[in-house]
């Protein structure tokens, strides 16, 4: 599968008020889904969630960009098994504060093209590494004019790129008279993937070694991509450069991305390999049906957590 192959019908630009996710926000919502499913179709939402209006709706925006919330058929709204799993007040990381949590927030927006597409755009399928508010735009709207009719307006469209840069690049506070909410700091800043240039030349999505991702995560995402692919063996160079893979997903050099790779054996059990028999450097799945895996590497990355970061 690829993406000119996908069905891109239900691909949105809005939804987040232009507010970036907060550390607590998610974990707040979590904790009154509990007793109040109907919280996000209540007008005093905001109210019970302490944050402005249209906080409210972000935060909704957010829980099911993440897929850490989903909708009920009655039109309620409640924790996924990941969500309770990351959020309970024994979950792995209520508030966001470990790296394993932050690389996982990542991952699930980047990866989810339906809700939070300009994510997952920039991250699976941009060509280039340096980009301007300007030629991501024109870049988003050459690819959607090939798969979809519905086109979003210029300054929507724009206002989601901008929201997404200001989850990964920090900018100088306003005052210092801000609520609180204004104050907090989206938990995907310090993941470093996201470089403003100087003389607000535009941006460069930066690669490194990712010393504080667990080798967990990246086994996840090689997986979910064999599965998208519905492939049992890929290439390194799919691992490093294709569409839903960990070294675009991550920005993973090769070196790191191949030393990850030599850990698959023992992160997954067994169940992935890495080789290079014959020249030929891949990773063969001996079994893609366990679809429990995925929340096993999510918890087994959690698990390497000694401290929070």
């Amino acid at each position: 599968m690829s993406s000119s192959s996908q069905d891109w019908p239900n691909i949105t630009f809005s939804g987040h008020e232009t507010f970036t996710p907060r550390s607590n926000w998610l974990k707040k919502a979590f904790d009154l889904l509990q007793d109040i499913p109907d919280l996000f179709r209540r007008d005093d939402a905001f109210i019970l969630l302490g944050v402005g209006k249209n906080m409210a709706q972000s935060i909704r925006f957010w829980g099911r960009a993440t897929d850490l919330f989903e909708r009920t058929e009655t039109g309620d709204m409640r924790a996924t098994e990941l969500g309770a799993a990351l959020l309970a007040d024994n979950g792995w990381d209520p508030f966001l504060v470990t790296a394993a949590g932050r690389w996982l927030l990542h991952y699930q927006i980047v990866s989810n093209h339906d809700r939070a597409f300009t994510w997952y755009y920039t991250f699976n399928l941009l060509k280039r590494g340096d980009f301007t508010v300007k030629s991501l735009h024109s870049n988003i709207i050459d690819f959607i004019n090939q798969k979809i009719n519905k086109i979003p307006s210029e300054n929507t469209l724009n206002r989601d790129i901008e929201c997404m840069v200001r989850c990964y690049v920090r900018t100088p506070a306003r005052s210092r008279a801000q609520p609180l909410e204004e104050v907090l700091h989206c938990p995907l800043l310090d993941l470093n993937l996201i470089q403003a240039l100087p003389e607000q030349s535009g941006y460069r999505l930066a690669s490194g070694a990712r010393p504080d991702l667990p080798n967990a995560l990246v086994a996840l995402a090689a997986f979910r991509q064999a599965r998208w692919h519905q492939r049992a063996t890929l290439s390194f160079n799919d691992l490093a450069y294709g569409e839903r893979s960990p070294g675009r997903i991550f920005r993973l050099d090769e070196d790191s991305l191949l030393s990850r790779l030599f850990l698959l054996e023992e992160v997954t059990g067994g169940i992935a390999s890495y080789s290079d028999s014959g020249g030929i450097r891949q990773v063969i799945w001996r079994d893609l049906s366990q679809s429990q895996l995925a929340f096993k590497l999510i918890e087994s990355a959690f698990a390497s957590e000694n401290t929070y970061a």
